[in-house]
């Protein structure tokens, strides 16, 4: 196992937290490990009436549109239960009941830290939407066969959302 042996920081942002480290190899050899630290996300399949919710917003990283599961960044200290539930209704505009949470994956494990941790629910009363000041999300709502068309043409390429309809799948949810 790599042991660190110095950090450099390199920027503290927002969202992300950027580490240049040294570190020993198991051999005795020295290298550089590039981290991007994250606080991790939170991700829900909200299904109401038979179809789930989708939103579509502006990834500036990568200059285009997207169509993803509603997600958030966990906030420092926040359980991911918490993240899931305010931004459900921060995107949705809905509550939601009969959460199951199915674990989390990682993103990118090769420089960050990040982890998106994955939910399903089924939507409640409307309580209306509020977006942060940054957000400008359209919100659809696509069936199950839908969503599967939208990853066979390339139309959803977002990872959380394509794991998250692969754990769907196997639970039989997406019915």
């Amino acid at each position: 196992m790599e042991k660190q042996l110095e950090r450099e920081e390199i920027y503290n942002g927002k969202v992300i937290h950027v580490v240049k480290d040294l570190v020993e190899l198991d051999d005795g050899r020295t290298s550089i490990r590039e981290v991007v630290l994250h606080n991790g996300g939170a991700c829900i399949a909200l299904k109401h009436e038979g179809s789930f919710f989708l939103v579509r917003q502006y990834r500036y990283s990568l200059s285009k549109e997207m169509w993803e599961f509603p997600a958030g960044k966990i906030e420092k200290g926040e359980d991911p239960l918490e993240t899931v539930m305010r931004e459900t209704v921060e995107e949705t505009g809905y509550e939601a009941r009969n959460v199951h949470g199915f674990g989390y994956i990682i993103p990118t494990c090769g420089y960050d830290s990040e982890k998106i941790y994955l939910y399903y629910g089924e939507s409640d009363k409307y309580v209306g939407q509020h977006f942060d000041p940054d957000e400008n999300i359209q919100l659809r709502r696509f069936s199950f066969k839908q969503l599967e068309e939208m990853v066979r043409s390339g139309e959803i390429d977002d990872a959380k959302t394509i794991a998250l309809m692969y754990r769907i799948k196997m639970e039989g949810l997406d019915e």
